[in-house]
């Protein structure tokens, strides 16, 4: 099996991506991808926040404790980070 490096927006990518299919294709994928912007100001419902926590959660095998990281999870780059914290930048891509 031969290890690949990741892209270095492969992780933030896929993250808006899931954050699109979470909300049912309500949130423009241009404006989640540019971070500008929190999912509750692009008009996520907190429905879909959990959606997209679980297809993270079951992609990348990680859990994501919303108690513990309440106040960093509201942006793709806020996700990723907090990924990136479990290790999960080695295994995106």
């Amino acid at each position: 099996m031969t290890s690949q490096a990741p892209q270095a927006g492969s992780l933030h990518d896929r993250v808006a991506d899931l954050a699109v299919t979470a909300s049912d294709g309500g949130l423009p994928l241009d404006a989640v991808r540019a971070g500008g912007s929190t999912f509750a100001e692009l008009g996520m419902s907190s429905l879909s926040f959990l959606r997209l926590i679980d297809s993270l959660e079951n992609e990348y095998g990680v859990y994501i404790d919303l108690e513990e990281a309440a106040g960093t999870l509201g942006t793709v780059g806020g996700l990723v980070q907090y990924m990136e914290g479990q290790g999960v930048g080695a295994h995106a891509g």
